[in-house]
């Protein structure tokens, strides 16, 4: 009796709702209506306490990585450990280190011209154009913009000066316009002083060169809406504009202590998550394609929080040579700094003859080209990458004629070099690496290597199919070699990427065909316990070609 006295109320307390709510769901057709009226909007209001849109966006964008408000750093915030570097008190060092340099040439500038000038510091402002939006394609904020500010917003840009009194001032400008209380948010997130329209940067322009009479850079790009309105105001205030990509450049290359510990970590995922894909390669050699294998890298690296340069990027492919010579060019990102090698490797365990020469070719190449970066604090024969690049092609010329591959014929450097460069498939050998994975420019390759350089050498030995001066047996492969290094106070080179095994195994026939090649757990242990600067020697191969 109890149970249908309560069934029936129930019966007729739903019906009570479903009168109230019957026009309502007529006219929208939604269930969400349904339940609405059911709870006064009050204490529906009360019950779930909302906070404020900008608290909202404040406490919870930073869960949500690649997002509306995305920036570096939260991609981060899933790591239990996380290497950052675009902290705000980095990029405060990052924007003193550019603006320095400004300072420093226009300072150079001036004693050149007036010898007996007092040195006074410039005021200084420059202008950095954002990455714009192209649909269809990945979205990469450009190295400039990203070194300066932490944002991942296209078509943004950002307004540093610095007056003579060495005070420093930040605006960011955005293409959509938000409200204070987002401007305010926004303007933590991104470590600024103010955040606002993109329509407002000519006018807060004209006002900062009125005030100050600073020096004005900027890099002027076609079809760009940021170069337009700071050429109007340059021809308007009658300002000079001058060109800072060298000098930011040139201010990259140099890398702070806090962004050698993310480059450590990028470079160390990508070696760790190279040499599994390598180890199961040869542990499984009858079921791995490039496109598997690719797959693989990307999942390595995404469950070190990192991040691929794009999905699926890696270069894998099986040599035609028929013996089964894998090759693998592949990168990945961590706190947007670059990390990234190349290796070459047999898949049945064991390189022929032919291969084992080229690839240890290859190694002795490696150690002489870290020498001879070593012996440059010391005035060695090599400076800077453009002669680095240059010992690299005599000394794999020396290595083909000890191969027989290339004549005898007596040369000189020039043709030396020449003769070499056609068993080199590699375009750009040595390069800058930072926040791009190739973070240089042919300007940037002639200047002198220097302590706290990240360098990229990418080493190879093509020999191809018709070519008629080598012997048969080495016709038609290809071998590579590439490593990330680093340039210590000292000069000595640090390999980043060592965790990943390079060398083939001293008893190859002793040993399984999974572990011929490589001495991957030993490897691993040796970089993990005494550093991974296991390549050093002489420059005298060098000196002798």
């Amino acid at each position: 009796m109890l149970r249908l006295t309560r069934n029936l109320k129930c019966l007729g307390f739903s019906a009570g709702v479903r009168c109230r709510c019957t026009a309502l769901a007529e006219a929208q057709r939604s269930d969400v209506h349904l339940v609405l009226p059911t709870v006064l909007s009050s204490e529906f209001a009360k019950e779930i306490a909302p906070l404020s849109v900008p608290v909202l966006i404040d406490k919870y964008s930073h869960h949500a990585p690649g997002g509306q408000f995305a920036t570096v750093a939260e991609y981060l915030h899933s790591d239990p450990k996380p290497s950052e570097a675009l902290v705000p008190g980095e990029i405060d060092l990052h924007r003193a280190m550019t603006l320095d340099g400004f300072n420093a040439y226009m300072q150079a500038k001036a004693a050149f011209y007036e010898p007996r000038r007092k040195v006074l510091n410039f005021a200084h402002v420059l202008v950095v154009a954002g990455a714009d939006f192209l649909r269809g394609c990945p979205f990469r904020q450009r190295s400039e913009f990203l070194y300066l500010c932490d944002c991942l917003r296209p078509g943004s840009a950002l307004l540093l000066h610095r007056s003579r009194k060495q005070k420093t001032g930040a605006l960011l400008f955005l293409t959509e316009k938000v409200d204070p209380e987002l401007a305010r948010v926004f303007s933590r997130m991104h470590h600024v002083d103010e955040v606002l329209p993109l329509d407002m940067l000519k006018k807060s322009l004209s006002w900062i060169l009125k005030d100050q009479s600073p020096e004005l850079w900027h890099t002027l790009e076609q079809s760009s809406e940021v170069s337009r309105m700071v050429s109007e105001v340059s021809e308007e205030a009658n300002t000079p504009l001058s060109n800072p990509r060298y000098i930011l450049q040139y201010t990259r290359t140099f890398k702070t202590d806090r962004e050698l510990s993310v480059l450590r970590r990028a470079n160390g995922i990508a070696a760790e998550s190279m040499a599994e894909v390598i180890a199961y390669n040869l542990s499984h050699p009858h079921k791995c394609d490039p496109r598997g294998m690719a797959a693989l890298f990307d999942f390595n690296c995404r469950r070190r929080h990192a991040h691929p340069d794009h999905p699926f990027s890696a270069k894998v492919a099986c040599g035609s040579d028929g013996t089964g010579l894998w090759h693998m060019d592949a990168g990945c990102q961590y706190g947007g700094y670059h990390g990234g090698l190349v290796r070459s490797w047999p898949g049945s365990g064991r390189f022929t003859p032919p291969q084992k020469m080229l690839y240890s070719a290859l190694l002795d190449i490696r150690r002489d080209l870290c020498a001879l970066i070593e012996a440059a604090g010391d005035g060695g024969a090599v400076s800077t990458p453009q002669e680095l690049h240059a010992a690299y092609l005599i000394l794999l010329a020396g290595h083909l004629r000890e191969l027989r591959i290339l004549s005898n014929t007596k040369r000189s450097p020039a043709e030396t070099v020449e003769a070499a460069r056609k068993y080199n498939c590699t375009p750009v050998v040595v390069s800058h690496v930072g926040i791009e994975p190739q973070d240089t420019s042919g300007k940037l390759l002639g200047y002198p290597l220097a302590p706290r350089n990240v360098l990229s050498l990418r080493l190879s030995i093509s020999i191809p199919d018709d070519c008629c001066e080598a012997y048969p047996e080495f016709r038609g492969i290809l071998c590579q070699l590439g490593d990330t290094l680093y340039i210590r106070d000292d000069y000595t080179v640090e390999v980043l990427t060592a965790i990943c095994p390079s060398k083939h195994h001293p008893a190859a026939g002793s040993v399984p065909a999974s572990a011929r090649w490589l001495d991957y757990p030993q490897k691993r242990e040796t970089a993990r316990t005494e550093g991974p600067n296991e390549i050093c020697g002489n420059a005298s191969h060098f000196h002798n070609v």
